[in-house]
């Protein structure tokens, strides 16, 4: 049987839920407009600073206050350094309040019951990603030891290292691994080139060529793992 590995940001919760939350809490129902373009120019703004974090060279905070300063003057909302940092702790709320998705949940009790393994490689702090799968229950699905967190190996994702730690801690060959994630280039590509299994969940509609198998929903993929399962 197959070991699944899961992404956990925008894969096995979606961190623009979050966002909406703090959004509408921070702006009192101002900009409502400009929500979803807001959580859009974060998210890469967020990007562009995440490896200068991930080596030490900011920190955590650092990087939220320019992901959301930088990312909201985009959207033509100006805010300062003290107000980035308020909306940092007012996001952290309720990313720390989350709960799965029924969705999601459906996955991944299909999943558990017809793979042998589930683990998650995921970039971030460790501590910050644990209390993230902590607070979310994944540890009712998740094996405990195939948990992969790129602040704890020093190689983030899309580094190809990171697939390979998975690989052998899970002890299964390439052909009998299957990662799941939203991100193409972080995590579809790197694993693709080891010859795993990938289903991408594509949220914004990108354009990449010849993905094994690509969703929109997290409610198409039990479908896809159907064909993964051995036979009766």
């Amino acid at each position: 049987m197959k070991t699944i590995f899961f992404d956990l940001d925008d894969t096995l919760y979606f961190r623009r839920d979050a966002f909406f939350l703090a959004f509408d809490e921070f702006f009192g129902g101002k900009h409502a407009n400009l929500k979803i373009f807001a959580n859009d120019r974060c998210r890469i703004r967020g990007d562009e600073v995440f490896f200068k974090c991930q080596n030490g060279e900011i920190t955590e905070l650092e990087m939220y206050i320019f992901r959301f300063k930088t990312g909201f003057a985009d959207a033509g909302i100006k805010i300062n350094r003290e107000q980035a940092e308020d909306f940092y702790k007012l996001y952290k709320k309720h990313l720390y309040s989350m709960k799965l998705n029924p969705q999601v949940v459906s996955m991944l009790d299909f999943a558990k019951a017809h793979f042998e393994n589930l683990g998650i490689i995921t970039n971030g702090h460790g501590e910050h990603q644990r209390n993230k799968i902590k607070t979310l229950g994944l540890e009712n699905w998740i094996s405990r030891d195939l948990i992969i967190i790129s602040g704890e190996h020093g190689c983030p994702k899309p580094d190809k290292h990171l697939f390979e730690i998975a690989q052998e801690k899970s002890g299964k060959k390439p052909c009998e691994l299957l990662i799941i994630g939203d991100s193409f280039q972080n995590d579809i590509l790197p694993a693709d080139k080891l010859g795993w299994h990938t289903i991408w969940i594509n949220l914004y509609g990108e354009n990449f060529s010849q993905p094994e198998y690509a969703v929109k929903e997290i409610s198409e993929i039990p479908e896809i793992l159907k064909s993964f399962t051995d036979p009766e």
